[in-house]
Order: C-alpha cells, then sequence, then structure tokens
C-alpha cells in the first residue's frame, strides 16, 4: 500500500476528535475535518491552488477494512489511484483514492488517467455533488516516512453511484505553509 497497513492506525471519528487536544491549530483542525471537498477549502480559505502529481493508478482489489467501508465485497475490483498534491513544487500532502470499477463511468477513468485534476474537483465538476461520511483523523503510527503525521480517511459518495475511500496524509510543509498563509490572510 502507499501507506503502508492503515488498519492499523487509530482512526478516531471526527465527531469526538479535538485539534485543540492533539495540539493543533484551528486551522489544522478545519483542514483535517472539512466534509466538502479539500481542494475547494484549500483553495476558497487559504489561497492554495493544489497541482497533481500522478504516481500510479491500476486496477486492484479490495484489501481487507475497505471493503466494508465501500460498501462492497471483499476482494470486489477497484481503481486504485496514488498521487501527491502540491503547491508551488511542494508536496502538501500524499492521497490514496479507492474506487469500486461497478460504479466508476468510463468517461471519469479517462480522467482520471490523465492524472490532472484532484479527484473531488473531477466529481464536482462533472455536477456530481459529494457527501463525505466515515471521516476519521489519525496520527501515523509504525515504521514509515509517514511515522507521526497528520491523515485523514474517508468515503465519498455521489447520488450517481459513484465513491471512493480516500485516505490523505499530511507533509509537515503543510502546516507551515498554512501558518504562513493565514497570518498574510489575517494582516
Amino acid at each position: 500500500m502507499f501507506f503502508g497497513d492503515l488498519e492499523a492506525q487509530d482512526w478516531q471519528s471526527v465527531r469526538y476528535w479535538k485539534a485543540a487536544e492533539a495540539g493543533l491549530s484551528r486551522d489544522a483542525g478545519a483542514i483535517l475535518t472539512t466534509a466538502g471537498s479539500l481542494t475547494r477549502f484549500l483553495e476558497r480559505h487559504f489561497g492554495i491552488r493544489l497541482d497533481v502529481e500522478l504516481h500510479d493508478q491500476f486496477v486492484d482489489l479490495t484489501k481487507p477494512g475497505e471493503g466494508p467501508l465501500l460498501g462492497c465485497e471483499g476482494n470486489a475490483p477497484v481503481l486504485r489511484r496514488q498521487v501527491s498534491l502540491m503547491h508551488r513544487g511542494s508536496v502538501l500532502f500524499d492521497a490514496e483514492s479507492v474506487l469500486p470499477l461497478e460504479t466508476l463511468p468510463a468517461d471519469l477513468i479517462a480522467d482520471l488517467e490523465a492524472g490532472e485534476r484532484p479527484l473531488g474537483n473531477l466529481l464536482l465538476d462533472r455536477g456530481l455533488s459529494l457527501a463525505r461520511s466515515d471521516l476519521s483523523v489519525a496520527q501515523m503510527q509504525g515504521e514509515s516516512v509517514h511515522k507521526g503525521r497528520w491523515a485523514r480517511r474517508s468515503v465519498l459518495r455521489s447520488p450517481s453511484g459513484v465513491q471512493a475511500l480516500v485516505v490523505e496524509v499530511f507533509h509537515p510543509i503543510m502546516w507551515a505553509r498554512i501558518e504562513t498563509t493565514s497570518r498574510r490572510y489575517r494582516l
């Protein structure tokens, strides 16, 4: 997996998780818990436009824990997409999306394969309203480069039937960029 064993992480529902108790700023908490499109949230609130770097995209089978979140059977065929989202040449966060193939329109697959735009923007620009469920936050544990980084996991659902399990892991530069941008917007 892109991030290692995600099931081993201590995912906490945003209903009960508090940024202040975790030692994070209000802005960081808002980013980790936003229920809408994260890319649109960053654009609107911080003036951060993201570029996508596509690392890999391939047909796979659901891993343990993914099927129940997506409401599909174990070992269901999915499109797995692994990207980095960048601002001015710096990676702010990495994301992995898992989309069940049975509900994925062919033209959306083509847009995803182009690897030029964030998933949320692709769905919203297609006129698909989105609902985010099962939003959880974790501070990554284990022996990996992501240890100690904040992550969030959720399921995007569209009334059209398109859905995606999305995991985003934030690099330390994300929080530095947000702090700098927040100060600029407050002045």
